[in-house]
Parts: C-alpha cells; sequence; structure tokens
C-alpha cells in the first residue's frame, strides 16, 4: 500500500524559533499547493510528514505567494484645532505601510495626501476651519495595496474662546462669531431684572450649524445672556 507523502508548514522571523504547525496536508501530484493564513515571519520550513515504499520524498522547487494585506481598522478623526485634525488607526496584519487619503465628500473620491506611513497616526495640517474632511487609510506591502478602511471625518474648529459680537436692528439681536469656530455652540439664558446670572443655560437649536443667530428682542425678559461653548469630541 501507497501511503501518500505528507507535510507540515512552520514559520519563523529569525530562523531559529519556530512557530507551531501552520497547516498540515498531504500531496498527491507533482504539484502541490499550500495555503494558509497570512503569516508575519520571515522564513518558511517544510517537514515530510509522510512516506512512500520504495521512494522518497524531495523538493525540486518552492515558490513563496503572498497577498496584498487586510484594510486597516479602528481609523478614528479628531479635530485639534482650526486647521489640524490628527488621525489613528489600528495595525493590519503583514502591511509595510499605509496610504491615507482624504476628500470633502462622504464616500469620496479620495485624494492620496501621504504614502508609505510607517506609523499609525498622522496629523493632517493646513485645512481650513468650518470644513468637514472624510478620510480612509490602506495598507500596503509587497504584493499590493488593501481595500479603504471605514471612512471617518472630522471638522477643524478654533478651539481658543472668541468674542462674541451682536448688533441690535429693527426689533432683533443678531449675534455672530468668527467663521473658524463654526462648531461652537450658543446657549442662552433669561432672568428677571437685575437677578444676575443663573444656571439655567438653553441650547439655541442649530447654533453650531453656523456662526451667525438671530433672535427676536422680548421687551417681556428683565435680562438676556448669551455665551460661547465647545466640546471636543
Amino acid at each position: 500500500m501507497i501511503i501518500r507523502r505528507g507535510y507540515q508548514v512552520t514559520v519563523s522571523n529569525d530562523g531559529i524559533n519556530w512557530s507551531s504547525s501552520v497547516v498540515t496536508g498531504a500531496g498527491s501530484s507533482s504539484i502541490t499547493s499550500i495555503t494558509f493564513t497570512t503569516q508575519v515571519a520571515r522564513y518558511i520550513r517544510i517537514t515530510q510528514t509522510g512516506s512512500a515504499p520504495g521512494t522518497y520524498w524531495s523538493i525540486d522547487e518552492f515558490n513563496t505567494m503572498g497577498t496584498s494585506p487586510l484594510a486597516p481598522t479602528g481609523l478614528i478623526a479628531t479635530n485639534t484645532s482650526g486647521t489640524q485634525i490628527n488621525l489613528a488607526w489600528n495595525a493590519s496584519v503583514s502591511a509595510s505601510g499605509y496610504n491615507l487619503k482624504r476628500s470633502t465628500t462622504s464616500g469620496g473620491s479620495y485624494t492620496t495626501i501621504a504614502t508609505n506611513l510607517a506609523y499609525l497616526n498622522y496629523s493632517d495640517t493646513g485645512l481650513t476651519a468650518g470644513t468637514t474632511y472624510y478620510y480612509v487609510v490602506t495598507a500596503t506591502n509587497t504584493y499590493g495595496e488593501s481595500a479603504n478602511s471605514v471612512e471617518a471625518s472630522a471638522r477643524p474648529i478654533s478651539t481658543t474662546p472668541p468674542q462674541l459680537n451682536f448688533v441690535l436692528s429693527g426689533g432683533q439681536m443678531q449675534l455672530n462669531w468668527p467663521l473658524d469656530h463654526l462648531g461652537w455652540q450658543l446657549e442662552m439664558q433669561t432672568n428677571s431684572l437685575n437677578a444676575g446670572f443663573g444656571t439655567n443655560w438653553v441650547v439655541v437649536p442649530n447654533s453650531t450649524l453656523t456662526n451667525q443667530v438671530f433672535m427676536p428682542i422680548n421687551t417681556v425678559n428683565g435680562s438676556a445672556f448669551f455665551r460661547l461653548t465647545y466640546t471636543n469630541p
């Protein structure tokens, strides 16, 4: 009876310490293709585990073929100032570098702004305050580039407390603040005359979407107070 020739594959980074079995199997023809999950290693070892009476087992030619890495996960975009967004993501197995891409439209098309990044973070600078930016990152290696990661977005907003200005005209009050603070929240409270500040702040609806708000002047209110607040998400 002829026993099919068997094999076991292990990998190593230094040629001394070897992994547990990556895959085992048996060949039945002159060409045997062995597939296994992506491994990070410098060396591959194939060990014979089967035999056939009267014959020998040998390797005449050996080819190693890899695949492009998987798309990175966990991409996060964080506003840090009126002109900068910081990005970070998780490592992708077998990646040798990363490409970062940006768009001002959700879903792209994207423009590559950094290539072959060795680290898992990047600071995108020189941006326009108040504009929302959308990002994806890909992983690369010798065999190609991965698909895009899940998209992340952020809007650069100045975190320096701004000057809140107002103008009275035609029975209403126009409040405005610098455009690079688009995303700050306008809050209001009304109190009896001479009562001073209280804790009854109310958010003016949709004020984070603009840098100016028109408020009707209500003479019934003794006093009205306004402030801008911002919480970095």
